[in-house]
């Protein structure tokens, strides 16, 4: 089954909906945290909002979608300029050699970054087609199983000066079905032991709010250094933290390492990671204990197949960054991914809970179970009142 076109096209809308308009505001760590802030939130300094979509076309007319995050269009442009012409042509099935054939063709300007952006997008869509040409979930394809139980934890509670507030959006996630909740921690290196203990107090009221039997973990976005990190997760032991998220930035691999050998707290990482050789090199650290891959960054569904086998070889959980379809048939085929993050709102702030609201199909979450996929391929299709621009690409 030859593939006989690949395009992309870039669309300027979020991916993430109305929670990118809620976290691009909000108080807390992040990788830019050394400099003068110049803005609110993330919104300064983040590229802007945009994804490329990919669409493949096979020799039967049966045709595939995928995505992935594209704020100025670079990975469209590397698909269409360049990585199209490889795949073009070639047996679908063959997924890993397409994807190899990708990946070293693109290594001089690729192996992170836009490069993995615009191979993922291209390998969704090829699975897309896939479980589309044979009428199965895209799962089955990948050796998923029916009776798997998949949980979906509540992401995230956003920081807040007043503590009650913070404990109501916990509650609201508990009523809501949820057994998990993250939560972003709200202080940094820049706000000194003042900040270090506001985020215990804001770890200790929702800990006190939600009990011991639910799990909880917490998210610093790569915006601690080590010594304000040591000292978060030494004073974090009695909250028994499921895990404590990217203390570091991705590239400081050995202060990972430094933080998870404590034994204080489980450490978790890789939402910025790409392809199984960065992951082999987190491994080959001992820098985590849950691996945490974007299917839409890591190189597709093939790549992450691949870094979650490594990861069983370990002993290494995995629970993969964000909610998507994809993602969803990505955790539902492999034995050591039991979580799923669901980016949610609070009820009351009466906002679209779609994750993506740029495609029609995402399997809604219910008492904090994601429903099973029942489409043939990934299951999505394009909205095309949300993105008119497509609509000769919805089927």
């Amino acid at each position: 089954m030859k593939i006989t076109k690949v395009e992309a096209r870039h669309v300027p809308q979020s991916m993430w909906g109305n929670f990118w308009q809620q976290q691009k505001s909000v108080r807390g760590p992040s990788p830019m945290n050394e400099f003068a802030r110049r803005g609110e939130g993330w919104s300064w300094y983040t590229w802007p909002q945009g994804i490329t979509v990919v669409r493949i076309t096979l020799d039967d007319g049966t045709t595939g979608l995928g995505y992935a995050e594209d704020g100025i269009g670079v990975a469209t442009l590397m698909v269409n300029a360049h990585l199209a012409s490889l795949a073009t042509g070639l047996d679908a099935w063959s997924t890993e050699g397409i994807w190899e054939q990708m990946y070293r063709a693109s290594i001089v300007y690729g192996r992170k970054g836009a490069a993995l952006l615009a191979i993922s997008a291209i390998d969704i869509a090829i699975w897309d087609a896939l479980g589309k040409s044979v009428g199965r979930p895209v799962y089955q394809l990948l050796g998923g199983h029916h009776a798997k139980d998949v949980r979906a934890y509540a992401s995230k509670v956003q920081p807040d000066d007043d503590l009650s507030v913070v404990k109501r959006m916990a509650r609201d996630y508990l009523e809501r079905g949820y057994q998990a909740i993250k939560a972003n921690f709200p202080y940094g290196p820049a706000d000194g032991r003042e900040g270090l203990m506001k985020n215990i107090r804001y770890i200790a009221a929702i800990r006190e709010e939600i009990g011991d039997d639910v799990d909880l973990m917490a998210d610093a976005y790569m915006g601690w250094n080590r010594p304000f990190a040591l000292e978060m997760i030494r004073e974090l032991r009695p909250f028994s933290l499921r895990w404590v998220e990217e203390p570091l930035i991705p590239d400081d691999i050995s202060g990972h390492a430094m933080l998870r050998g404590q034994h204080f707290v489980p450490i978790a990482t890789g939402e910025h990671e790409f392809s199984r050789y960065g992951f082999q090199q987190l491994l080959d650290a001992g820098a985590a204990d849950i691996l945490q891959p974007d299917v839409h960054r890591v190189g597709g569904l093939t790549e992450f197949r691949r870094v979650a086998q490594m990861a069983s070889g370990a002993g290494i959980e995995v629970t993969p960054h964000v909610y998507s379809a994809a993602t969803l048939h990505a955790v539902l085929s492999q034995p050591n991914c039991t979580w799923i993050e669901h980016l949610t709102n609070p009820s009351w702030w009466g906002l679209d809970q779609r994750v993506n609201s740029l495609f029609l199909g995402e399997p809604e979450v219910h008492n904090g179970r994601p429903g099973m996929p029942t489409e043939p391929g990934i299951g999505l299709r394009i909205n095309t009142d949300a993105v008119p621009d497509l609509s000769d690409w919805s089927d």
